[in-house]
């Protein structure tokens, strides 16, 4: 064998090796046309998930990430702070009351203020999730009352079903006239990792400011006192009112509920993950 075959040889043998074993030390990245994330099965008519298995995802790519024009860029960010304000929705717990014994005029007075986001539609219903503490009716008089985007009035809601334990909640409101509202995905981001520095929005109804969206960066997945589960840890602004509101990436996709804040810093937010949303809509028998 002359010395240029065995160069070629040795230079084949190399590049196989490296074709073979590259698996084992480069992240897997996916793009949106490119899924390879499995949804976990029903096991008893349940599914679970462990916070050990999070390093297990896939890492997630969005083609958003490549654009290197700046007015395509902004036009993306744009598009979706549009987007996400119009799956919005006001939450309101009101007490209604006679102003006097002798009258037939009403107090209406809202005990609990906070947001929701739109992730599913029938023929007759829009599905909102919120968190329960925004809902929990303390009192059995309280009714529940939304207005979504585009409403001039507020409109009478149902909880359709809550997990006190996890903080969520689900509500339901009758689609009506409504042309204008948009439904937020919750699959796209499914099961993937969140990516550190990845930019993310979140919108919500912060202090009674309607379709409110900051715009932050997810920081990590932090562990939280009285949590049994990892959150989210992003610096997008939240406060009273925001919480139920969605957290999500460039491109819209639901990564969270936001939840928690510390009131004396707009650094630090905290958001329920997506999977646990999902495991939530399937246990509970929202999701098939």
């Amino acid at each position: 064998m002359t010395m240029k075959k065995f160069i070629a040889f040795i230079s084949i043998l190399i590049v196989m090796f490296f074709l073979v074993s590259c698996d084992y030390f480069v992240l897997p990245v996916v793009t949106t046309s490119e899924r390879t994330t499995v949804l976990p099965t029903k096991i008893n008519g349940t599914i679970t998930f462990e916070d050990s298995e999070y390093q297990e995802l896939a890492i997630y790519h969005s083609d958003t990430y490549d654009l290197v024009d700046i007015d395509a860029y902004n036009d993306i960010l744009l598009e979706t702070k549009d987007h996400i304000r119009h799956a919005n929705i006001l939450v309101n717990m009101v007490l209604y009351s006679q102003s006097l014994p002798w009258s037939t005029e009403t107090n209406r007075n809202v005990i609990s203020s906070g947001s929701g986001v739109i992730f599913l539609a029938d023929d007759e219903y829009y599905y909102a999730l919120t968190n329960y503490h925004v809902i929990d009716q303390e009192e059995l008089t309280l009714v529940l009352e939304i207005k979504a985007f585009g409403d001039t009035e507020f409109v009478s809601a149902e909880i359709v079903t809550f997990d006190e334990n996890i903080d969520l909640a689900v509500i339901k409101f009758a689609i009506g006239e409504r042309t204008d509202i948009t439904i937020i995905d919750i699959y796209e981001r499914l099961y993937y990792q969140f990516n550190p520095g990845e930019i993310v929005l979140a919108v919500g109804n912060p202090s009674s400011v309607t379709n409110n969206v900051t715009f932050g960066e997810f920081k990590t997945m932090e562990t939280l006192n009285d949590v049994n589960y990892k959150v989210i840890y992003h610096d997008a602004s939240i406060s009273n009112g925001s919480s139920g509101g969605a957290l999500v990436d460039i491109d819209g996709n639901l990564l969270g509920i936001n939840t928690w804040g510390l009131e004396d810093s707009d650094e630090y937010s905290f958001a329920i993950p997506n999977y646990i949303v999902y495991i939530f809509l399937i246990n509970n028998g929202i999701l098939d």
